[in-house]
């Protein structure tokens, strides 16, 4: 067996080996492998308990059970990010449609600039795109402004958005269910060197996650996003319009998810990143056994 090879961890569909895992010993550019497990391990284990978390602090009755909110999340790993980005509009649908987009809130996909079809796992830059449903955005997270990649993130949000928009839902087009508009983040953090821009995907994706999770919990009942929220989206100039189907309930989810955004530099520092990256390594070899 070549070195790097030893079976590191199984977990879920993500199979770990031993140079996946020293990536993130530093200084490393992560592969498709270590983000498909973070995904993994947010999906199986820290959305749940986020969930119940969110619901348990909250002051009064969350409008969504903790159980269908961290449902209302949608977490696609790369490989299939990679394959949607490739595709049609037509057969992103069909690709999606198994996973029942217009019932998710919020949709996280991490972006990949690797232009080659025939090399799933090229690529030399990550950054996260999600899709957020009360404002019906596509919203850009880039670590490296100018890195290239909001060319492959509008390439994606193009395959992904027809089928995400629900059917009659507020839209950018006058009335009806436009596809999402698309937003550059302006607020997100930079990294500081050339290689932790997979460490900031997986930090934003779980911030992001939990801060969905806790304006479910806190939503006045009958107010929360994951019910069906639905605002403007990206106007011809590249801003947002607020507003939609649901009034003020609308409106303000997509004000306190910008509130949110713009606090991202002074949470996401580049301590908290290298915190992150320790913290993915721990998690792999505690659940090996090692």
């Amino acid at each position: 067996m070549r070195r790097g090879e030893r079976k590191v961890l199984d977990f879920g569909d993500v199979l770990l080996r031993e140079a996946d895992v020293e990536l993130l010993e530093g200084p490393h550019w992560l592969n498709d492998q270590i983000v498909s497990f973070y995904f993994e391990y947010m999906e199986r284990e820290v959305l749940p308990a986020a969930a119940a978390a969110a619901a348990a602090a909250a002051a009064t009755a969350a409008a969504t059970p903790a159980a269908a909110a961290a449902c209302s999340v949608l977490l696609l790993p790369p490989a299939t990010c990679f394959l949607l980005m490739h595709a049609g509009p037509d057969m992103a649908a069909d690709i999606l449609a198994p996973l029942k987009p217009c019932s998710r809130g919020l949709v996280l996909l991490p972006v990949n600039d690797n232009p080659d079809v025939d090399r799933a796992a090229g690529g030399s830059h990550w950054s996260l795109l999600v899709f957020h449903r009360p404002s019906n955005t596509l919203r850009h997270y880039d670590s490296s402004a100018g890195s290239g990649n909001t060319a492959a993130a509008r390439r994606l949000a193009a395959a992904v958005g027809p089928a995400l928009a629900r059917p009659g839902a507020g839209g950018a087009a006058a009335g009806g269910g436009g596809a999402p508009g698309f937003v550059g983040v302006e607020d997100m953090p930079h990294q500081t060197n050339g290689y932790d821009c997979g460490v900031y995907v997986l930090a934003v994706a779980r911030a992001a996650a939990e801060q969905w999770l806790t304006l479910q919990a806190s939503a006045p009942a009958g107010q929360g996003t994951a019910a069906g929220a639905e605002g403007g989206a990206e106007g011809a100039e590249g801003k947002e319009a607020v507003g939609g189907t649901e009034g003020e309930g609308a409106e303000g989810a997509v004000q306190r998810w910008r509130e949110w955004e713009r606090g991202l530099r002074a949470a996401l520092t580049p301590e908290v990143v290298q915190g992150l990256r320790r913290q993915v390594r721990e998690v792999i070899r505690a659940k090996a056994g090692e």
